[in-house]
């Protein structure tokens, strides 16, 4: 997850940094608790470089990995220390990563990647593509299995990677884990979708401010 003074950008038309921060810590909330609800993980880390970012996820009960410094903020420069840090741990033999920005994420969703992963124990990739060709879930085993290419037309960077890497890619259709948050037009959506109860709160605060500021 971005420093929250940098989240959600593409949103500074419409919404102000505190309320950019706010939505991006909510939805980070929905993704934390959809992954803890779903029982599959040993344990559910935070990438960020962000304090905030920290102390919000140790109190959902996700362990903190702070990016170094050195490494210039870049996503995938700190998903790839992240991902190079728990693959090395003995006990590491699986990696799903997802982005904060996914709200509608369930546990359903977030087993049927991991059920996938676990069809056999060859070295495996499971792809989730966003509605924009982005990625958001990808499933390694082991964790290092290819490398990190998020950014524009990752699933098909993604993919290449694997296919490159002779390593087998399964590609899941999950259409609640392929709507993210990029564009005032999904956020104008948000309202009408089944989003966590984290965003959802979010949603009924933005709306009640709106209404007593019209008054």
């Amino acid at each position: 997850m971005k420093e929250l003074a940098q989240a959600k950008m593409r949103l500074a038309d419409v919404l102000d940094r505190a309320q950019r921060a706010e939505l991006a810590l909510a939805m980070l909330t929905d993704v934390i608790a959809a992954c803890t609800l779903s029982g599959r993980f040993d344990e559910i880390c935070v990438v960020s470089n962000d304090s905030e970012v920290f102390w919000h996820a140790r109190e959902l009960g996700a362990k903190p990995i702070a990016e170094p410094a050195t490494l210039g903020g870049g996503l995938n420069e700190g998903l790839t220390f992240a991902q190079r840090y728990l693959g090395r741990r003995a006990a590491a033999r699986e990696l799903v990563i997802l982005p904060a920005d996914v709200p509608l994420a369930r546990p359903d969703d977030i087993s049927a990647v991991v059920d996938a992963l676990a069809v056999s124990d060859a070295p495996r990739a499971v792809l989730v593509r966003s509605r924009d060709n982005g990625t958001n879930a990808l499933a390694l085993r082991p964790p290092e299995a290819v490398d990190m290419h998020f950014g524009r037309n990752s699933a098909d960077a993604h993919r290449a990677a694997a296919l490159a890497a002779r390593i087998e890619i399964v590609e899941l259709e999950l259409e609640r884990l392929a709507y993210d948050i990029d564009s005032a037009d999904d956020l104008a959506a948000l309202p009408g979708l089944p989003v966590g109860a984290a965003t959802r709160g979010w949603i009924e605060a933005r709306a009640h401010y709106a209404t007593e500021h019209q008054q």
